[in-house]
């Protein structure tokens, strides 16, 4: 099984980051009252810290930085997709070097930062199905959740179901 290398807009990852994480927090409002209650208030999500660690590797691993480096300095905000999470908008915030470089390998960290604006676009993204194909393979060919298709794909009544030369929305 192939996984679904990391894209962030048009940069595709050659090699999977070893290490992904992200943090999600909540801003959380307490209110007290002068009878000794008090209440919380859910006062909503913050932006998604996604960062990660990995390296890059093969004769050509210094140009390969080079590239993801460009990308860094001139990108704006973009999607980013990650495995096994649903594709955020979001902007490059952190890229770096770690330890001494050795022959064919460099190991790099990085940190996206969602982006959560209210009136932002939304880019609607489709995968162009071959006949035979379910939303299962979907799944697995572009990293999206089945949960994830099911709900943006309505019209299909079950997962397994063959898609014929159907156009999925993957967000």
């Amino acid at each position: 099984m192939k996984p679904v290398p990391m894209k962030f807009g048009e940069y595709v990852w050659h090699h999977n980051p070893q290490n992904i994480s992200f943090e999600c927090d909540k801003s959380v409002a307490e209110m007290k009252s002068p009878f000794g209650e008090s209440s919380v208030q859910d006062m909503g999500r913050k932006n998604m810290k996604i960062s990660g660690s990995g390296q890059l590797y093969g004769e050509d691993c210094a140009e390969q930085f080079e590239r993801l480096f460009e990308v860094f300095r001139n990108s704006g905000k973009e999607v980013l997709s990650v495995p096994s999470l649903p594709s955020v908008y979001a902007v490059f915030e952190k890229l770096e070097i770690k330890g001494e470089p050795k022959p064919n390998v460099l190991e790099y960290s990085f940190v996206f930062r969602e982006v959560m604006e209210k009136k932002q676009k939304t880019v609607i993204t489709y995968f162009d199905c071959e006949s035979g194909q379910t939303l299962w393979d979907v799944a697995y060919k572009t990293g999206v959740k089945i949960d994830e298709l099911v709900r943006l794909n309505p019209d299909v009544k079950f997962p397994d179901e063959n898609l014929g030369t159907r156009r999925v929305k993957l967000c």
